[in-house]
């Protein structure tokens, strides 16, 4: 009878999981929203053109902000696929499920296989993993680096097994070549806490963490011996307004501990609280839960430390989001990499509600009805203000939701499973109307995605740019072939060209007595920074602005 029951539940996995797979290939054809992604996807174009894996490259000029990594993995898809939004995608939706498969052996070795497929169910299904996975820069890969790193860490310190510390060391580097240093700072305080709190001072003081270093840092001669040639074999190059700019120390230092300090010369502004309310939304449906859970993992080892317990997942989470809190560097989708530990987390406290090890089943009940409800009313809003056109391709996901809820209902499932299973298909809903509804109105208000296509049905291998480097990277990325940019005092040499420009730059044509006819105007608006105005049909064209695709005469 229990078999039975156990290969009824696992079904149920297996649909959901297939249901998380068809929702991720839903938003993988979308276009990239502009500005982040579509400059990512811009500069990995740049590499595949010029067959340059060495110098980064935006808007015409040296790039330096992050590692190569991502772009390297981008502009080798694009090799294999050419360049679209598909092939864009698809490393990093790759390379995410397998820092979900990561988490999974991670959970199962430590936990229970239970406590396993909750914990990569719910890194699969956290609004931000999902949406990451549409709109990817390198969150999705640092994600799986991250999960990936700690899995090995963990299993040479069981094992003793050298090639253990060499994997670990190895998804290190890719996840420093990915984000930079400070990557690695929660995962060290991750390691430290777990040996400390279990008293393993031997492990601490071992010399191996030595060779570690030196195997990190033969892992990322890569990235440096790129900075370097690119920077500092050249200091005349003009880097963020100076001469004398060094790769090397910007990667180092400036990139990281400079942000962190906010003495770099990129700089932010932020609010220490953020990162904490940020979590509510941004690891829905189980942000709330990740505080509970991390309260009562804290609470039941203060008196007396639980040695069979695993503590990376706690102290990774909490530092990071201590030291995200703490640089002036705040958005959103900064605490995707710290997900995989902070399902861990959560899935540990489920398993003790369903288990009876922790009394907490109506507060988990209430937290997710509560949450469903309030999606189902987002949904409702949503389509009320959007008045988007219907897409039958969300039909896929409501039919496999309703199989798979009658099969949970069938197998008499515990109430805690079916809570938390009835919560991912609701959930997985949400994101599917996002994907088949929402995304592809808003998208199509991407002023130069509209331009780009019109550009290579119309005037082929005539867009071009002013070189001013305001940030027309969806345009750039966009058109197929023919790209120029123009300085500003040579544009009435460039006859036959097409512009696109925005009103600022449309005005600096009549100051300088271009001579030009309009083409077609664009009506644009940032989608990334979403306004309810621009969400209402009807107050919609209050919230755009009109941009301009430009003949030279």
């Amino acid at each position: 009878m229990f078999k039975k029951f156990q290969v009824s539940e696992n079904r149920i996995f297996l649909l959901v999981f297939l249901l998380i797979l068809v929702v991720t290939l839903f938003g993988m054809p979308l276009d990239l929203i502009d500005p982040d992604a579509a400059l990512y996807a811009s500069i990995s174009k740049t590499i595949y053109t010029n067959n340059d894996f060495i110098n980064l490259y935006s808007l015409g000029h040296d790039w330096l902000d992050k590692p190569h990594l991502p772009f390297w993995i981008t502009a080798l898809s694009f090799k294999l696929f050419g360049v679209s939004n598909f092939a864009y995608k698809l490393p990093a939706v790759l390379i995410f499920f397998s820092g979900i498969f990561f988490t999974y052996r991670f959970t199962k070795e430590n936990y229970n296989i239970k406590t396993a497929i909750y914990a990569a169910l719910i890194l699969a299904t956290a609004t931000h993993s999902i949406i990451s996975n549409f709109d990817v820069r390198a969150e999705p890969y640092l994600t799986a680096f991250m999960i990936s790193t700690i899995y090995f860490i963990d299993k040479y310190l069981k094992t003793k097994h050298i090639k253990h510390l060499i994997f670990a060391c190895l998804f290190a580097a890719f996840a420093i070549m990915t984000k930079g240093i400070f990557a690695i700072i929660p995962l060290m305080i991750g390691l430290g806490g777990e040996l400390i709190v279990k008293r393993k001072w031997n492990e601490i003081f071992n010399p191996i963490w030595l060779l570690a270093i030196v195997l990190i840092f033969i892992f990322i001669l890569p990235e440096l011996y790129t900075l370097y040639i690119q920077f500092d074999t050249q200091p005349d190059k003009i880097i963020f307004g100076s001469k004398n700019t060094s790769g090397l120390k910007f990667f180092f230092w400036d990139s990281q501990f400079g942000r962190f300090f906010n003495t770099a010369p990129i700089k932010g502004s932020g609010d220490v609280f953020f990162f904490l309310h940020t979590i509510l939304w941004a690891f829905l449906p189980w942000g709330i839960l990740y505080y509970i859970a991390a309260f009562f993992k804290i609470k039941k080892n203060l008196k007396k430390v639980n040695a069979k317990e695993e503590f990376y997942t706690i102290f990774i989470s909490l530092s990071a989001l201590f030291i995200f809190s703490l640089s002036k560097f705040q958005l959103a989708h900064y605490t995707n990499i710290i997900f995989p530990f902070m399902a861990v987390v959560v899935a540990d406290l489920i398993y003790k509600i369903e288990t009876g090890k922790i009394h907490l089943f109506k507060g988990f009940k209430f937290i997710n009805w509560f949450q469903n409800a309030v999606a189902i009313l987002l949904i409702a809003a949503i389509w009320y203000l959007l008045k988007p056109h219907f897409n039958a391709f969300f039909l896929i996901t409501l039919i496999v939701s309703i199989i798979a809820f009658y099969r949970i209902i069938k197998s008499k499932i515990n109430k805690t499973s079916f809570i938390f299973l009835s919560t991912i298909l609701l959930f997985l809903n949400l994101y599917s109307f996002l994907f088949t509804h929402f995304y592809p109105t808003i998208l199509e208000y991407q002023g130069g995605v509209s331009a780009a296509r019109f550009v290579n049905e119309n005037y082929k291998k005539k867009g071009s740019l002013i070189d001013n480097r305001n940030k027309h990277f969806a345009f750039e990325y966009y058109l197929d072939s023919g790209f120029k940019r123009v300085d500003t005092l040579k544009i009435n040499q460039e006859k036959g060209r097409i512009f696109y420009v925005n009103q600022t730059e449309y005005d600096l044509f009549i100051r300088n007595n271009v001579n030009f006819r309009i083409v077609k105007k664009i009506d644009n608006f940032q989608v990334s920074k979403l306004n309810l105005k621009f969400v209402n049909k009807e107050t919609r064209k209050e919230a755009l602005e009109t941009r301009y695709l430009v003949e030279i005469l």
